[in-house]
């Protein structure tokens, strides 16, 4: 693996705080230091029933889900209720305000984990919650396959799904709640 600070979308101009590459356990060491975190699931989950599983698994550890776009029907069908639906854009809003009480109402959220969104869906709700947060202590992680900018801390750009694979086993696998 080849760890570049190279956005995967070249128009993607971050600015100059850029996002830090991070192993699979660093990240999970993040998640696992973290007090409140959420994993926020996109729809690209739904390319294979093993990112679906591994939300799961992430979940069953304590970590809040919030399932976006059509990523829902993922969760639905493995019969997993510990989720709860949100649009993006709505969710990303929400995490912006100090003031909001979590998605169990028991707090706002210190780190947020994006998994399985759209590059360029994803590139625009990390922009707002780096540049526009309201919350100062939100830590945004991308353990998506592409490195992402505007993230705090991010994958490099990953070669292979094989690669990709065990890399977010090797996350789920490390993450202690």
């Amino acid at each position: 693996m080849r760890a570049r600070e190279v956005p995967f979308d070249i128009a993607n101009i971050p600015g100059q705080e850029t996002g830090r590459i991070v192993s699979a356990e660093v990240a999970a060491a993040l998640i696992s230091a973290s007090h409140r975190p959420l994993l926020v699931v996109g729809s690209e989950v739904m390319r294979d029933e093993f990112f679906v599983e591994k939300a799961i698994e992430m979940g069953e550890k304590g970590v809040a889900i919030a399932a976006t776009g059509k990523s829902i029907r993922g969760f639905m069908r493995k019969g997993y209720k510990k989720v709860q639906y949100f649009n993006l854009h709505d969710i990303t809003n929400r995490l912006r305000d100090p003031n909001w009480r979590g998605i169990d109402g028991n707090g706002n959220h210190d780190t947020v984990i994006f998994f399985g969104i759209l590059y360029y869906y994803a590139s625009q709700m990390l922009s707002c919650l780096k540049n526009f947060a309201l919350n100062p202590l939100i830590r945004t992680i991308s353990i998506d396959r592409y490195y992402h900018p505007n993230a705090r801390f991010t994958f490099p750009n990953i070669e292979s799904d094989e690669e990709y694979k065990k890399m977010i086993e090797k996350v789920v696998e490390l993450v202690k709640r």
